[in-house]
């Protein structure tokens, strides 16, 4: 222990040794042959740790980076060892050069463990040329997703307008003929008309709400949206049923973002009118609407003081068709919040809720600020045609 602790402090006196020129019989051509290639070496070993250093910083989440650091920490030490050796010719400093080469032989052990611990892993990192034929698979499975997309919807559209014509002469012949010969019939009759006009109207609603989800995501032509404008255009469109029931609501200063309109709408005017129709009796609604800004992201919160929602449905609501209540409690097709769902999960957002039963419901939403579909991707990130 005592020539550890005098080691330390004799580390900086060279006295003990005379500089390296004057140990043995060094010839110019052979001293400065041995200086110039250890500087030379040292050069090299510097440049490496930097090289590595700068693939680290620009290359974001580069895989073993620890690696990497013990790696260049070894590079760095080995060349410090041979910068020593050169320096020794005038400067004998062998007790700081046994300290250096301690410490390199130190991280040359650590970085060996870490080459045997991450083995594996280094093994299972994919190549450049594998990346890009899966890439390439990944483009081709997105080209016919895409191109099924499409097929689906072309079938939801012309499905949905088909269905539309002949629901439309069911309820005009049914009301000619209410019309025509509703003194003739009796109480039982006409209860029956209503009811078929009724479940036809249903019908038309909820195809017309099919139709509009199977387009949400269709268009990728993005504008950008004033979300002050859109809620005022829904609130406008509203106004009869927001006075029939006296609702308050309010709306805090919203952002701009680049997106399609008629998806915004519809997320926003879903969650609107859910505050609506779901309120409780004898309780004016009130709804606020508030966004706050998170970065690289934006997010919207739309609070009620309605019946609220049982916390074992929140995943379910958002399923479509999925209907907590029944139809002569609430109306409606149970469609909406999966419109929601399906226009924020396309944007690579979150959508989920909090409530309290008999208190109200907050749903929030959050939409990054730059928004990328799988569409877009397809469009601008493609490697290879396919054909």
């Amino acid at each position: 222990m005592n020539e550890v602790i005098e080691f330390f402090q004799q580390l900086a006196n060279v006295n003990d040794w005379p500089p390296r020129w004057y140990c043995g019989r060094w010839t110019d051509f052979h001293g400065w042959l041995y200086i110039l290639s250890d500087l030379t070496i040292w050069l090299a070993y510097m440049a490496i740790p930097l090289i590595l250093i700068r693939f680290i910083l620009v290359k974001k989440g580069v895989p073993l980076s620890g690696v990497f650091v013990l790696f260049g920490a070894f590079i760095l030490l080995c060349g410090l060892t041979h910068l020593l050796d050169a320096v020794m010719f005038w400067w004998p400093a062998y007790r700081i050069n046994a300290l250096v080469r301690f410490c390199t032989a130190m991280v040359s052990i650590a970085t060996v463990l870490a080459l045997i611990r991450y083995f594996d892993e280094a093994v299972g990192l994919r190549t450049s040329k594998e990346y890009d034929r899966e890439l390439s698979f990944r483009q081709q499975a997105m080209q016919e997703l895409t191109r099924s997309n499409e097929e689906l919807q072309q079938f939801a559209y012309i499905a949905s307008h088909d269905l539309q014509s002949p629901l439309k002469t069911i309820v005009n012949y049914l009301t000619l003929l209410e019309s025509k010969h509703g003194e003739k019939l009796d109480t039982d009759a006409v209860r029956l008309i209503n009811v078929s006009t009724a479940a036809a109207e249903r019908m038309r609603v909820l195809i017309n709400d099919l139709l509009d989800f199977s387009r949400v995501g269709t268009d990728i032509d993005f504008q950008t949206v004033d979300l002050n404008e859109v809620l005022a255009e829904i609130l406008e469109e509203h106004q009869t049923e927001i006075r029939l029931t006296g609702a308050s609501i309010d709306v805090g200063p919203l952002p701009t973002i680049r997106a399609h309109r008629t998806d915004l709408k519809q997320v926003f005017q879903n969650l609107v009118t859910n505050g609506l129709k779901y309120r409780r009796a004898d309780v004016v609604p009130h709804i606020r609407i508030r966004a706050s800004d998170e970065g690289n992201q934006y997010r919207f919160t739309v609070s009620d003081n309605g019946i609220g929602i049982d916390s074992k449905y929140y995943d379910r609501v958002f399923q479509i068709f999925q209907r907590l209540h029944g139809r002569n409690e609430y109306p409606g097709t149970g469609i909406g919040l999966a419109t929601c769902k399906k226009v924020v999960d396309i944007y690579g957002g979150q959508i989920g809720l909090d409530s309290t039963v008999g208190v109200g419901s907050t749903f929030y939403v959050v939409i990054p600020k730059v928004i990328k579909t799988s569409q877009h991707y397809a469009q601008t990130h493609s490697l290879y045609p396919v054909n």
